[in-house]
């Protein structure tokens, strides 16, 4: 029993080094690695910076981030190392492209790496990081309450035991080589060790030396807030989650009657505000997935088809002159209107169709913004739109940040497999018919333009040529 509890000692003692290597040579060499923003709106995109600068007989090798930084981190691409040298070092440059679909504040606990010298291969980490996520539902909300501060301190959150942590940290082939008793001990060890740290690192920003106190706020809940001072926890709340926007970080120092968080509730959406005529734009979103998979039947159709007419049509005596019907094209923001309306009327989110909801939606979108101001939005990037209305400024910022939720919203659900709340695809919607009204063309009333329909004759010799023409160039790319 004694020697099987010093092997599990032994192992945790390798975990621990693991876990809580740094940097410990600064003048040899420096690494490190920071948000480019430090606030997003969930689902937005952001990058990790990371950066190493070390001498020339060391290498540096990064392990490959493939899914997620954290628990709630996730990664979107891995771009490659770019290596520069001088006199004396290497300097190493990578960025990381992530999003989150967690709210509030996500820690990543330090970017690991190895330096290798000569065969010597040793294992670093960074310090931690931090990225504060915004929820969506905050852009159509409306205030239930401001909770304020009662007392003054500085603020702390609940670290629910250090669960996640010590899942993270154990190694997927410690949890299968132990056993549950061993895999057990060395939980309580790792979750010992981790309130240790913990109760230093409060201590020494908050000058909190009561043990009980530290192990309480240790074992909350994460949706716990305590405000603290040297004396103990002075005050607590509960921040509900993702419907609260939280105005304080953790070890902040607070005074009497500050801001703290404040709650929402969801407003209401009124059908009667999106009362507009009936259209096919979901035939057609499935006709288009049909066409892309069976473009081939379509031409073969076309083909016999325009054989079966040509034979019966152009082969007749007596050949009447033939006419083409030319309609007027309706206003962008008409077509546009009729097909929202149909996306209403349908309510396939309702059904659980979060996904075909948002590819309609901005398949609309991008059609209205080509219609109307000629830019090629069906082909472009979410963000080359954006970027193209922000280069251009050619509408308002109101309605460019309207343009910018749909957008990015759908990416997230598309690309991300972010499940979007009842709210903000309600949003999404009525932003897409207020962008439609508030960027529409105005057209004269007074204008002595008018578009009527009309009939033009095409002679039946043109017709004949036309079509020998293109038989004739056929033919040469089937014999070329």
């Amino acid at each position: 029993m004694d020697v099987n509890m010093k092997n599990i000692r032994n192992l945790f003692v390798l975990l621990l080094l693991i876990f809580t290597a740094k940097l410990g040579n600064a003048q040899e060499f420096n690494l490190s690695a920071k948000f480019e923003r430090d606030t997003i709106i969930v689902g937005e995109h952001n990058a990790v910076n990371i950066e190493a600068n070390l001498p020339k007989h060391l290498e540096l090798i990064f392990p490959e981030y493939k899914d997620t930084l954290s628990s709630k981190v996730e990664v979107l691409l891995d771009s490659k190392t770019k290596i520069s040298e001088d006199d004396k070092f290497r300097i190493y440059n990578k960025n990381i492209l992530v999003t989150s679909f967690d709210t509030g504040r996500n820690v990543v606990e330090g970017i690991p790496f190895m330096i290798v010298e000569n065969a010597d291969t040793n294992y670093y980490i960074t310090d931690s990081i931090s990225l504060f996520v915004k929820p969506y539902v905050l852009l159509d909300t409306i205030p239930v309450d401001t909770i304020y501060s009662n007392r003054a301190g500085f603020i702390a959150f609940g670290k629910d035991g250090f669960k996640k942590e010590i899942e993270k940290y154990i190694p997927d082939s410690i949890k299968q080589s132990v056993s549950s008793d061993s895999l057990a001990i060395i939980k309580e060890a790792m979750k010992e060790h981790l309130t240790q740290l913990f109760s230093s690192e409060l201590t020494q920003h908050t000058g909190l030396y009561n043990q009980e106190e530290i192990i309480k706020i240790a074992e909350s809940s994460t949706q716990k807030m305590f405000i603290v001072d040297k004396g103990g926890i002075a005050e607590d709340f509960i921040v509900a989650g993702s419907v609260d926007t939280v105005f304080v970080q953790e070890y902040q120092q607070v005074q009497q009657n500050i801001a703290l968080f404040t709650l929402f509730r969801i407003k209401d959406i009124k059908d009667e505000m999106y009362n507009t005529p009936f259209n096919w734009t979901e035939f057609w979103y499935y006709f288009k997935i049909y066409l892309a998979k069976y473009w081939w039947a379509l031409v073969l159709l076309l083909i016999v088809v325009g054989a079966i007419v040509y034979f019966f049509k152009y082969y007749k005596k007596d050949i009447k002159p033939s006419f083409i019907r030319v309609k007027p094209k309706l206003p962008a923001h008409i077509i546009a209107l009729e097909k929202l309306e149909n996306i209403r009327n349908q309510k396939i989110w309702a059904k659980g169709q979060i996904k075909e909801f948002h590819v309609q939606l901005t398949d609309v979108v991008r059609e209205y913004i080509e219609n109307r101001f000629g830019i090629y939005a069906v082909e472009m990037t979410s963000s080359e739109i954006l970027d193209t209305f922000g280069v251009e400024n050619v509408i308002e910022n109101s309605d460019f940040m309207k343009l910018r939720q749909i957008l990015e919203i759908a990416d997230a659900v598309k690309f991300a497999k972010y499940q979007a709340l009842q709210n903000e695809n309600d949003l999404a919607l009525r932003n897409a018919f207020e962008f439609v009204e508030t960027t529409k063309e105005i057209i004269d009333e007074n204008s002595k333009e008018i578009k009527v329909e009309a009939e033009i004759e095409i002679p039946n010799q043109e017709i004949d040529q036309t079509l020998s023409n293109s038989m004739d160039t056929q033919k040469d790319e089937t014999n070329g």
